[in-house]
């Protein structure tokens, strides 16, 4: 049975700083070789790009986006072929984002009695 994510990041987080840090190199390896280049880091988020993906992350699990402000400009299964698209649209600079899970509630934490 597969580890989910909840279980990886407690096993992780349970790890020596040495191997999280370790962890940490070979995931951002993983993340260029799968065509997520640091040249096309994106800016933060505006408001209405958050609020797009807030709207409508259900019709775009698993799929990169580029988004200019709430438009989207392009979709796609790389981040590379998304930036490269946007650019061509003639957005300045994309925000390019891959749409997951929905976020989970919020943990606050504390006691249960």
């Amino acid at each position: 049975m597969a580890a989910n994510l909840e279980q990886i990041k407690t096993t992780i987080q349970a790890l020596p700083p040495v191997e999280q840090e370790s962890i940490l190199r070979w995931l951002e390896e993983k993340r260029e070789q799968n065509g997520v280049l640091n040249a096309l880091s994106s800016p933060p988020p505006s408001h209405k790009s958050l609020a797009w993906i807030n709207e409508n992350r259900r019709n775009y699990l698993g799929k990169w986006v580029a988004l200019d402000g709430g438009h989207l400009v392009a979709v796609g299964s790389t981040a590379v072929e998304v930036y490269n698209a946007a650019k061509e649209a003639g957005v300045q600079v994309p925000f390019v984002e891959l749409i997951a899970d929905e976020e989970p509630d919020s943990f606050t934490g504390g006691w249960i009695s």
